[in-house]
């Protein structure tokens, strides 16, 4: 979605097909399959590995991990999204073990992926690639693109389901 935003003509299929792969380690390539559930796996790809894979399509990708959602705020001011990873719609974390290869890490295994696009005193704004929401209390998968994939969260939400996972973001300096 990021790069779809900045006018690049590329599915998120088409990124998903290419993307680096590892059977077990997120922090070097995708783990699992992106359309099948991988028990006891943390499937997901993190900006170690996501980010470098990106800059082949812009060289202004940068592994953002550490920036607070304030920082962020800054380039959303810019007119520029960023893709972050925080628990899904805004849970509380849920921590377990992984093995990474071989090696036991404990993180958060709820975390998702979507896309910040704006903010305002009270609330922060994203695009869910896998959920539409209906109303407060009626969330459903999105079978296809809509526009209730645009969810809002309190920013205290927010924040503390970005802070969770570690801060996690991509997103392109301008």
């Amino acid at each position: 979605m990021l790069l779809q935003f900045n006018h690049y003509d590329i599915k998120a299929t088409q990124i998903m097909s290419h993307w680096p792969k590892h059977p077990t380690n997120p922090y070097k390539g995708y783990v699992g399959h992106p359309l099948l559930v991988k028990f006891g796996h943390h499937q997901t790809i993190f900006p170690d590995a996501f980010a470098p894979f990106l800059k082949q399509y812009d060289s202004r990708i940068v592994d953002g991990t550490g920036t607070s959602l304030n920082q962020l705020e800054k380039f959303i001011d810019k007119g520029q999204p960023a893709i972050i990873y925080h628990t899904s719609l805004g849970s509380k974390p849920l921590r377990r073990v992984f093995h990474f290869d071989n090696q036991p890490t404990k993180l958060v295994s709820n975390i998702h992926v979507t896309l910040l696009i704006g903010y305002d005193d009270d609330y922060y704004y994203y695009i869910d690639p896998l959920w539409s929401r209906l109303s407060k209390f009626v969330i459903f998968p999105s079978i296809i693109p809509n526009s209730k994939q645009i969810i809002k969260i309190k920013k205290h939400t927010l924040e503390n389901s970005y802070n969770a996972p570690g801060k996690k973001c991509i997103y392109i300096d301008n």
